[in-house]
């Protein structure tokens, strides 16, 4: 049973499926993320358009979410007004 989860994550998905994975509104923060270089993109043969794997997106969203467990830990400060940043 193991496997076939990890072959599930291990696919890959389109920008906009990632998008909407990691809550944004649109694929263009995804693309951000890939010319920051906080997710690889990948060409599959026959296909013109970018795709990601799964497993890097949920990885990217653990990630933050430690960051922001050991954040509230850290400082139990208000942040100021302004926009939230997600990841990154």
């Amino acid at each position: 049973m193991n496997g076939s989860q990890n072959e599930f994550l291990d696919r890959f998905i389109k920008l906009t499926e990632a998008a909407e994975i990691l809550g944004y509104a649109h694929y263009r923060s995804v693309i951000m993320l890939i010319e920051q270089d906080i997710l690889t993109s990948y060409k599959l043969p026959h296909v013109t358009r970018k795709r990601v794997l799964l497993s890097e997106v949920l990885k990217l969203i653990e990630k933050k979410e430690e960051l922001s467990a050991e954040e509230s830990k850290k400082t139990e400060k208000k942040r100021g007004r302004g926009r939230p940043r997600k990841f990154g």
